[in-house]
């Protein structure tokens, strides 16, 4: 779909570690294809887990039970979701890490951040391997094809990981509270996890093509 006027905005707030963004990204895959240039896509951190510290039981109980119910939503065409993540020795202590191997990549190019992140996602959610452990990190943006040395530096740099939580703080005070949070053309705020007819009916309506759907709990105008 090509279009002459100005691309729609789209802003994709995530956290890698998150199943719900791993099938959100996956429906959004076929929008991307399907609009092509008319519409700009953002892909922006989000971390749920900001500080380094071991989840504790309780609340590994609830990440799990997160995943299973992610489990239940997903589509027949959706990857094979796994608890380990969070029931293996080593669960991930904050998604900051994770999330600025992404930031470094993205340094690289879109591709490059998508491919990664790709990576991570699969590695994490279906393999139950901790992907916020340096050595994970590395492992994955060198099968990626990344430059290496570039990425590192990248990616220990404290200045990425100030962006991760200015980009945390800036997002809550406009209203993201959790994710995946789609916002788009800085009108439409969805949140949580839709159906790939529901992503495209908001951003028709954006571009002016449909009527603008009906607004939902977790659905509102940006202001």
């Amino acid at each position: 779909m090509k279009t002459l006027h100005k691309p729609l905005q789209v802003t994709v707030y995530q956290d890698v570690l998150c199943a719900w963004c791993y099938l959100a990204d996956l429906r959004l895959d076929v929008l991307r294809q399907e609009f092509g240039d008319a519409v700009r896509w953002s892909v922006r951190p989000y971390p749920l887990r900001v500080h380094d510290v071991l989840p504790t039981e309780r609340e590994k109980r609830g990440l799990v039970e997160e995943v299973q119910r992610a489990q239940r939503e997903a589509d027949l065409t959706a990857p094979l979701l796994s608890t380990d993540l969070w029931l293996g020795g080593d669960p991930p202590r904050s998604s900051v890490p994770a999330l600025a191997a992404l930031e470094a990549a993205r340094l690289q190019g879109p591709n490059a951040r998508m491919f990664l992140a790709r990576a991570m996602q699969r590695a994490a959610l279906e393999q139950g391997v901790n992907v916020s452990r340096p050595d994970v990190v590395f492992e994955l943006a060198s099968r990626v094809g990344l430059a290496m040395n570039e990425f590192s530096a990248a990616f220990r740099s404290e200045e990425t990981r100030r962006l991760i939580l200015d980009e945390h703080r800036d997002a809550a005070g406009r209203g993201v509270r959790g994710v995946p949070t789609l916002v788009i053309g800085g009108r439409w705020m969805l949140c949580g996890l839709r159906e790939l007819s529901e992503y495209r009916e908001h951003i028709l309506a954006c571009m002016g093509r449909v009527a603008v759907p009906r607004s939902g709990s977790s659905e509102r105008l940006v202001h």
